[in-house]
């Protein structure tokens, strides 16, 4: 994928905030249908899409019905009794005191006895009993009081407790006039000994409103929403608003506010990515690559939610994507952008987030050591465990029923194995596209049953070998130096596979002791190896090998004199001759492993030709190559440092030791000996530490 050289990444976030927000507001515009509550509807309104929505009006009426049937609160009256006595006995003396008035005149004094309260036969009473008799009657009230307030009393209940004060008095021996006057006094003085607390009351009956959880409704694809000649209700207006098929003004607050959520979500990653990624910031096909996937998990996500469950949202598919592609902390870090687009522009339910952060971090962990393809797969498994644990987690703190709870978790878990098919399928899609190499690919690449391969290994012999030796040199430097050991070796399995044009024009391929370089001009012979870059490149393009790969092709010679050609020249001009005829193309390595299989290319056929390779000589041979690579500028324009090359060196020497280490040699007089021994049955050669065998 070719993506201009010009360009600036802002240009990227703001095409990405326009599509992320059409994705969002898209959908809150669809045909509107021309109903009102207390029509009758034309025709049958059909839901063009599943959708899931609080009906805030119907959760209201709920929790109303709820808190009213929250019983009162009520709480004690510590002093009930001694107030009621108090009343009672006040009352009496306020009888006594207008009785005992000489200077009222009998009409003036019935006055004053009716302000009190007293009527009729209490009234009487009053007048005609004497001072005893009525403090008596006093008593009896008293007495008929507490009886009654000897037990819970609330203010609804005094009209049935008063109802009972006549009885009680009789079986105290009250009788006639005296019935009346302390019926009077008791009815006065009787009142509750709870009262409601309107306190505890109000919190009790807001904690039950809390309790209640929003009524959520669904409207299944296809369903019909509204019947033809049905009236409109408001239940069914809500529906359609939720559709969005309920004509009105346009919905400002839900464009302005997803417009707002997506600019942010979109500038904290360019943020994160300017200063925490410069490395992807600073790529044009990375930062593509991360867009895409970005807007490809949240179009996906809306429309899986909308259609058919939000529980199968792709967002671990995208996560799983940015892992293998890119690197896990950005994975993580869009994970996070696309679970909070999940959560508001799918359904607007919150919970979706933490279910969808939840498989996408643990596909990402999943995915940090990825073989094989197959071990997508099983990255998708993983996900599937954490969305079901997460879902029925949640739904178990909320109170959802069992049956609901069960089915979440078990499309959770569809929806993670869903998401590990999904990457399987994309990713040599998006290889191939955005030319990247994986570490799938590398291991792909480096199978010896791969077609070049196997033609190498027919066809060059002597340069496979050769390829294997330097690849181990090549791997085990890398990894010394924190590069990429995997890279380095599949780099190094292609880096001569231009020598399959013409293998015998090089040493190693070469049988019988026949060089066609003893006939051929010394610049015709240089040529001819440095076509060998050329062909390989062409083989490279014919396998569709990967550029980070086919870079190692002419990288490893970068622009290398070719020294055993141009001293021939020389000898035999016996004259100056320009040395830049005799030199590689290039380009000089761009990348720490295109440098280290130069010099483990180099070192390895130097070592090859070295008489009794004892370990000083291979040491000083490992520097000398190493010293004359830095001095000849190869190494300019790669990122190794002066310790990365002592390093590198130390592991070359140890290696190099180990392959080419001095071996026992048996005289072919010693041999022959033996063979007749052993006709004659004598016995074998005698081992050190080890006594002769004698017999047969």
């Amino acid at each position: 994928m070719r993506i201009p050289k010009r360009w600036h990444p802002a240009g990227l976030l703001v095409a990405l905030t326009v599509l992320l927000a059409a994705v969002g507001v898209l959908p809150y515009f669809p045909p509107a249908v021309p109903l009102r509550t207390g029509v009758v509807s034309p025709q049958d309104v059909v839901a063009p899409r599943t959708v899931e929505f609080v009906d805030w009006e119907r959760t209201e009426a709920v929790r109303e019905e709820v808190a009213a049937a929250v019983p009162v609160a009520y709480r004690a009256v510590p002093d009930a009794m001694e107030r009621s006595e108090q009343e009672a006995r006040g009352l009496v003396e306020s009888v006594l005191a207008v009785r005992a008035d000489r200077a009222l005149s009998p009409e003036a004094r019935r006055e004053r006895l009716r302000r009190l309260g007293l009527q009729a036969e209490a009234l009487e009473a009053a007048l005609s009993l004497d001072r005893t008799h009525l403090l008596a009657a006093l008593d009896a009230a008293v007495s008929a009081a507490y009886r009654l307030m000897a037990r819970p009393l609330r203010p609804e209940d005094l009209s049935g407790a008063r109802q009972q004060l006549e009885p009680i008095l009789r079986e105290k021996g009250v009788r006639g006039p005296a019935l009346a006057f302390s019926r009077w006094v008791a009815d006065r003085a009787l009142r509750p000994n709870l009262v409601v607390d309107e306190l505890q009351t109000r919190r009790a009956r807001e904690a039950a409103r809390a309790g209640v959880e929003p009524v959520r409704v669904r409207v299944l694809k296809d369903e019909v929403v509204v019947r033809r000649g049905e009236v409109v209700t408001p239940e069914h207006m809500r529906k359609l608003q939720a559709l969005g098929l309920a004509t009105g003004p346009w919905p400002w607050s839900k464009l302005v506010g997803t417009l707002v959520l997506v600019a942010a979500l979109v500038t904290v990653l360019g943020a994160y990515l300017a200063h925490f990624q410069p490395e992807v910031w600073a790529s044009p096909k990375l930062l593509v690559l991360t867009g895409l996937l970005v807007w490809l998990g949240a179009a996906g996500t809306r429309l899986v939610a909308a259609t058919i469950h939000p529980l199968l949202v792709p967002t671990a598919a995208v996560a799983i994507l940015l892992a293998v592609l890119v690197n896990p902390r950005l994975a993580l870090f869009a994970a996070g952008a696309l679970a909070v687009l999940a959560g508001t522009l799918g359904t607007q339910d919150l919970r979706l987030v933490a279910v969808a952060y939840a498989g996408a971090a643990v596909g990402v962990f999943s995915a940090r050591r990825i073989h094989r393809r197959t071990d997508l797969a099983y990255a998708g498994l993983l996900v599937g465990l954490a969305n079901a644990a997460t879902a029925l987690a949640l739904d178990l703190l909320t109170g959802a029923p069992t049956r609901d709870a069960a089915l979440n978790a078990g499309v959770g878990a569809v929806g993670g194995v869903l998401c590990g098919i999904l990457a399987t399928g994309a990713l040599p899609y998006l290889e191939d596209l955005f030319g990247l190499v994986t570490p799938i690919k590398l291991l792909e690449l480096s199978n010896p049953s791969h077609p070049l391969l196997r033609r190498l290994q027919l066809e060059a012999p002597g340069t496979y070998h050769h390829t294997l030796m330097v690849a181990n040199l090549a791997e085990a430097a890398a990894e010394a130096v924190g590069a990429d050991p995997l890279l380095a070796r599949v780099g190094t399995y292609y880096h001569d596979v231009g020598k399959l044009r013409r293998p015998g024009f090089f040493v190693e391929n070469q049988v019988g002791g026949q060089n066609p370089h003893d006939r051929m001009a010394p610049s015709l012979s240089a040529l001819a190896v440095a076509a060998h870059v050329r062909d390989g490149l062409e083989l490279a393009r014919q396998y569709r090998l990967p550029k980070v790969v086919a870079d190692f092709i002419p990288q490893h010679h970068g622009t290398s004199l070719m020294a055993y050609f141009y001293h021939r020249a020389v000898e035999q001009q016996q004259g100056p001759v320009d040395p830049e005829t005799f030199r590689y193309e290039g380009p000089k390595p761009q990348t720490r492993e295109a440098a280290i299989v130069m010099l483990a290319d180099g070192v390895e056929a130097a070592a090859r030709s070295v008489q009794n390779p004892t370990p000083e000589r291979i040491r000083e041979l490992v520097r000398r190559i190493v010293h004359e690579r830095l001095e000849d500028g190869q190494l300019d324009e790669c990122d190794l440092t002066f310790r990365d090359l002592e390093r590198i060196t130390q592991v070359f020497t140890r290696l190099l030791v180990s392959m080419f280490h001095p071996r026992l040699e048996y005289p072919e007089a010693s041999l022959e000996a033996h063979r007749r021994r052993r006709q004659r049955g004598v016995g074998a050669i005698p081992v050190p530490g080890r006594r002769p065998r004698v017999g047969p």
